[in-house]
């Protein structure tokens, strides 16, 4: 029975090779044979009937011999390979095939190519070439899509980026978190900080972000009294205001009333109220440019330039609280009136202003409380001082 067996494992085993053959024999011209059937059916089919037919002791003989590895020394039985050699057989009859197909499709090339130049039809082309240059062209083409593809995609995306951030920080910022709770006014003596604030148009519960400060310092500058200012934001809700004032150091008389005016010479306030400040008389500027937020004339202010400096020097020797009147009519003789010591002094222009201090402090000192004139715009070297008694 086992010899039985055996046999026809090797007859099955020899035409499974052979069909095998027969695939990879190719000839230009000649059909290939159909394929036989696998031959796994076919031994199921036998089993199946040797197991419906055999007795228990044959189907104990015939599992004993599947089970063995080899049955002749040199052919092995066909079911002992394992899967993977029957799938690898299989792949590699495939790429047989296709070799194969590929030799064909370069033959018949040839000929075409070879009837063609016999024929003097056309010069032979290498088409190889040909399809290269195609096909590089298609590829510049594409990469120059992609690129394009990808610019556009980026282009896109970091503006969706952009924009969607840009309108999440706008909202932010324009949300109440930032509007105003606080205005402080710091550097303000004379102007009151609710009046200053009034000004600016700032107001409480506005966003800090929409305040414009050019336009609000702008609106305070219009007092007269202010000369600087600057608006800042303290995040998130506070503003600050600092203000520098013009401070008012003299006076000029007109009418029945007083203009103050500062160093610079802006008219800052008509009031009736006299401010204990000296007034300067003999001003050249006219009467229709007498308003607050002006400034003097350019000749006054020349004048009122060395009006200052006289002023300076007499602090400084302590008799600066004592000028009451400066009469500027005159820029090489100004005359200071000391009301207190019932003198007037002529002074001069503002040159050598030190010596001439000392010779009014000598006068002032001998001739207390007597009324009168001091000269002091005469050769001083020579002359001096000369006091007159008003007679």
């Amino acid at each position: 029975m086992v010899k039985k067996a055996n046999e026809k494992n090797k007859r099955k085993y020899t035409k499974e090779k052979r069909s095998l053959d027969l695939d990879n024999e190719i000839i230009i011209g000649i059909k290939t044979l159909p394929e036989p059937k696998s031959s796994k059916k076919k031994s199921t089919k036998k089993v199946t009937n040797k197991k419906n037919t055999t007795n228990k002791k044959k189907s104990k003989i015939d599992t004993n011999v599947r089970n063995r590895k080899y049955i002749d020394e040199y052919e092995p039985i066909p079911s002992a390979y394992p899967k993977k050699a029957k799938q690898k057989s299989t792949v590699n009859a495939r790429r047989k095939k296709s070799n194969v197909q590929n030799k064909k499709v370069k033959r018949k090339e040839v000929q075409e190519e070879e009837i063609a130049i016999n024929l003097g039809i056309e010069e032979p082309i290498d088409k190889k070439a040909s399809r290269k240059r195609k096909n590089y062209k298609t590829t510049k083409e594409q990469e120059l899509a992609k690129k394009r593809r990808l610019t556009i995609f980026r282009v896109v995306k970091w503006t969706a980026l952009s924009s969607i951030l840009l309108g999440g920080g706008i909202c932010f910022l324009l949300s109440p978190f930032f509007n105003v709770t606080e205005i402080k006014v710091i550097g303000n003596e004379r102007i009151d900080s609710n009046e200053i604030i009034s000004l600016s148009g700032i107001q409480l519960e506005e966003n800090t972000f929409k305040i414009e400060g050019y336009k609000a310092q702008q609106n305070i500058k219009e007092n007269t009294y202010i000369d600087t200012v600057t608006v800042k934001r303290k995040l998130p809700n506070k503003i600050e205001i600092k203000v520098e004032e013009r401070k008012p150091t003299f006076m000029l008389a007109f009418a029945n009333a007083y203009i103050y005016i500062n160093n610079q010479g802006y008219l800052l306030e008509v009031s009736n109220t006299a401010l204990d400040v000296p007034i300067i008389t003999g001003f050249l500027t006219k009467e229709e440019e007498l308003h607050p937020g002006n400034r003097l004339c350019s000749e006054d202010l020349q004048r009122l330039e060395q009006t200052l400096q006289i002023i300076k020097s007499a602090e400084i020797n302590g008799i600066g609280n004592l000028i009451t009147k400066i009469n500027i009519e005159d820029k090489q003789n100004y005359i200071l009136e000391l009301k207190s010591e019932k003198k007037s002094i002529h002074i001069g222009d503002s040159s050598n202003l030190s010596t001439k201090m000392l010779y009014i402090i000598s006068i002032l000192d001998e001739n207390k409380g007597i009324e009168g004139e001091i000269f002091v715009n005469t050769d001083l070297n020579n002359k001096g001082a000369i006091f007159r008694k008003k007679i």
